[in-house]
């Protein structure tokens, strides 16, 4: 067996402590904020759970698909669509209100900035595998990369389900934390009809916001 397993663990294991930025910088109490780990999860168990009920998808692989998605992160981080200089001062909580109350796209700069840093990360990820597991790796994370299948775009869809269903939970503690954004881009970027359908009974319960 080749590769350095342990180095490769090691390193996977900092997902279990990298908070995802986007609840600290809406000012989600830090212990209660969920980590990248917490985030893939969930995103995998939905993605598994749901492609049996569409039996065109491959379960196995959207499971696959779904693990390996964010492991980038645990060398680079969880990097927001916008830039720390863009957020408003701490002491502006109206201005901070209107800045995360919409939806953030990334600039081309700040894609492609990402997306570097994110392709060598997971070239050193799979250096650490060994050669059989860092091929199959690999393609995976191409294949997640350029939406390059039916499995590959329904796990980015599940994606931003998860992250729009863990805005709903936080906004049950804190009904005045500014995450509209959230439903916005649920309401424009979730077509599968299986993941709308969710996504809609998440809106529509009567209690919640947005």
């Amino acid at each position: 067996m080749t590769g350095d397993l342990l180095a490769l663990f090691r390193t996977l294991e900092h997902l279990k402590r990298t908070k995802r930025t986007g609840w600290i910088d809406r000012s989600i109490p830090r212990e209660q904020v969920e980590s990248v780990a917490d985030h893939t999860l969930m995103t995998a168990l939905i993605a598994w759970s749901l492609a049996h009920e569409d039996g065109t998808l491959d379960a196995d692989r959207m499971l696959k698909l779904a693990i390996i998605h964010d492991m980038a992160e645990a060398l680079i981080g969880d990097r927001p669509p916008y830039e720390a200089d863009e957020i408003p001062p701490s002491g502006d909580p109206d201005a901070l209100r209107a800045f995360f109350s919409v939806r953030h796209l990334r600039t081309p700069e700040n894609r492609a900035a990402k997306r570097q840093d994110e392709e060598r990360a997971a070239a050193h990820l799979i250096a650490l595998m060994p050669e059989s597991m860092g091929e199959e790796i690999r393609s995976l994370w191409s294949e997640y990369e350029e939406q390059g299948s039916p499995e590959a775009r329904f796990v980015k869809e599940v994606d931003r389900l998860e992250a729009f269903l863990q805005s709903r939970s936080y906004l049950r503690e804190h009904p005045d934390i500014p995450v509209q954004g959230f439903a916005d881009m649920a309401r424009k970027e979730i077509d599968h009809p299986l993941l709308a359908a969710i996504r809609d009974a998440a809106l529509n319960v009567e209690d919640m916001p947005g």
